[in-house]
């Protein structure tokens, strides 16, 4: 006997209307038909379920005296049948996939951790110049990244980039260069931790070591620990005992000198539109780039300006903007030399913000222009007052007594 199979496979509910409805239920159980779920509506008209393997059985069995209407079908062969009949439904299934598939393969979100000194708009525009940012494929280099990090941006101890799914994980841990200060019940120097000329020394504790107008070098000791001591001892052993170790405590100012070269431009580009511009979109889906403008542009210079219409990460990266393109024609025109002097002022005030510690006092600023065939450079000379020093430990060692020589 073949396998019927089961109810939850495939079974058909019935309305079986007509008399005699219990010499069919009877007929039934000698063809060995199994019915469940069975409901007398009426004398003329039930309610029953049987499995679809048996159908055709029981159409035998009912013969023609019985008018019988199929309500539904139940079971997961006809779910699926149903769900799988219609183009639709397998077109939508197939899309479905293919958009969780390639919705996998970029990058939705970037979270960074452990930055303290950057901001995060800063380690954001450096991951994107090495590739990395949302809405990007994932077959980004990181080595690549991690490299680009550690040349862009100074003093980082370690990097760690990882994926979870589309989430990008960025871990930075910077490194410290701040020395560590000297146990206040030790004695030490204060030593120079930059060059420059001394200005100014207050010596709370220790000795001055380097005098107005000295010029001191890093390491060199600005206010000594070694304080000499005159000894009134004479004919003790404590005779020879000529000076004491201190913890040096002070401030002193020196004027850094800062030497600095920038360049500028000789010649300004003067724009002017034609009038001529190209309008088209730039489409942008995954890693389909289409940029309508771009195509039709043939101008030899030209501006080209755009406004986004539409920029989503999820569930794929999607791009939309209105791209204009208008040609322009340049001409060069030497630059006046009050643009000169005012663009190196701009340089001096960038400098001064880029190298120089904050709350300094400027003390002189001077410019230097040399003219060149196509640039003009420019030397920039700062002088700053500035505190300056750290603490140095005194390493005292064990002296010992190279003897004494007799005379007579």
């Amino acid at each position: 006997m073949k396998n019927r199979g089961s109810f939850l496979e495939h079974s058909v509910t019935l309305k079986v209307e007509g008399f005699e409805q219990q010499k069919l239920l009877s007929e039934c159980m000698r063809k060995d038909i199994p019915i469940k779920d069975i409901h007398i509506q009426s004398e003329i008209e039930m309610i029953l379920t049987l499995m679809e393997w048996d159908y055709q059985t029981f159409l035998k069995a009912a013969k023609n005296k019985y008018r019988i209407t199929v309500l539904r079908e139940r079971g997961y062969k006809p779910a699926a049948k149903k769900a799988f009949g219609k183009k639709s439904t397998i077109i939508g299934l197939l899309l479905f996939t293919l958009i969780l598939y390639y919705q996998s393969t970029f990058v939705s979100e970037i979270r960074i951790f452990g930055y303290e000194s950057f901001t995060e708009s800063e380690i954001r525009e450096s991951l994107r110049e090495a590739g990395l940012y949302e809405g990007c494929s994932k077959s980004v280099d990181l080595k690549a990244v991690k490299l680009h990090l550690y040349n862009d941006l100074d003093n980082i101890a370690w990097i760690g980039v990882k994926y979870i799914g589309n989430l990008a994980e960025v871990t930075i841990a910077e490194g410290t260069v701040t020395p560590k200060p000297v146990d206040k019940s030790k004695p030490c120097d204060i030593v120079a931790d930059k060059e420059g000329y001394v200005e100014k020394t207050i010596a709370r504790e220790g000795v001055v070591a380097a005098l107005p107008g000295t010029y001191v070098k890093p390491g060199d000791v600005l206010i000594s620990g070694i304080v000499p001591v005159k000894s009134t001892a004479y004919g003790t052993p404590d005779v020879n005992k000529t000076e004491r170790y201190v913890h040096s405590e002070g401030e002193v100012y020196v004027r850094v000198p800062y030497r600095l070269n920038y360049y500028q431009e000789k010649y300004r580009d003067i724009k002017k539109p034609t009038g001529n511009r190209l309008v088209g979109f730039r489409v942008e889906i995954g890693d389909f780039k289409l940029n309508t403008a771009n195509i039709l542009n043939y101008y030899d210079n030209s501006v080209y300006e755009e406004n986004k219409l539409l920029h989503v990460v999820r569930p794929i990266p999607v791009s939309l903007a209105l791209v204009k393109i208008d040609e322009i024609t340049v001409t060069e025109h030497e630059r006046s030399q009050e643009e000169i002097e005012k663009e190196g002022n701009r340089q001096v005030r960038m400098a001064i913000r880029q190298n120089l510690p904050e709350n300094v006092q400027i003390l002189n600023k001077s410019l230097k222009f040399s003219p060149g065939e196509n640039i003009i450079g420019v030397a920039i000379m700062l002088e700053a007052l500035e505190k300056i020093g750290m603490e140095k430990e005194i390493v005292i060692g064990n002296t010992t007594d190279g003897g004494t020589e007799d005379q007579d």
